[in-house]
């Protein structure tokens, strides 16, 4: 079953929801409201290489109902040291349903297949649902990171897990 797939200027109306979402943006380092206009020009203007852009996003897909339900985003890549940082959001009606935890799987073969060493990810130490998520997918939780999020003015402790995709550990 395949999870994830290429942007498409179809999903401009869902990335516009994700990208505006309160709930979301907490999480994230997104700090003001994102256009149509400036996620048109997102869409159009990524070239869907991780390399090329530093960055991929990916289209999270409901076999159920054939449609995405979310994204996967491979941001912060670091050449050198053959690693990147994966974020995941999935909308409320698909969580719970093994989605996220099979876009991750595809997203650890994609980086794989990219010649990537690992995939990281920084989660709030109190979002336990993300974190269950992270730890059922393989990752390891290797650091706790103080103060490392700031969530509505208040600074917040975060938790690094980490995915090694080869052998040279």
């Amino acid at each position: 079953m395949r999870y994830l797939r290429a942007i498409e200027p179809e999903d401009l109306d869902l990335m516009y929801i994700v990208e505006n979402d309160l709930a979301v943006c907490r999480y994230s380092s997104t700090n003001v409201p994102l256009s149509r206009y400036a996620l048109r020009r997102y869409i159009e203007e990524s070239r869907g290489d991780l390399f090329a852009d530093s960055q991929v996003r990916m289209a999270i897909m409901d076999a159920d109902r054939g449609e995405a339900c979310g994204f996967l985003d491979i941001t912060d890549l670091d050449a050198r040291h053959r690693r990147a940082q994966v974020g995941i959001v999935l909308l409320p009606e698909a969580q719970g349903r093994g989605i996220a935890a099979g876009a991750l799987d595809e997203a650890a073969m994609y980086a794989r297949q990219q010649g990537l060493h690992q995939l990281y990810a920084i989660v709030a130490s109190d979002n336990q649902r993300a974190r269950n998520l992270f730890l059922h997918s393989s990752y390891t939780e290797t650091a706790l990171l103080p103060q490392w999020l700031c969530i509505d003015g208040i600074y917040a402790d975060a938790v690094l897990f980490q995915l090694m995709l080869d052998n040279n550990k």
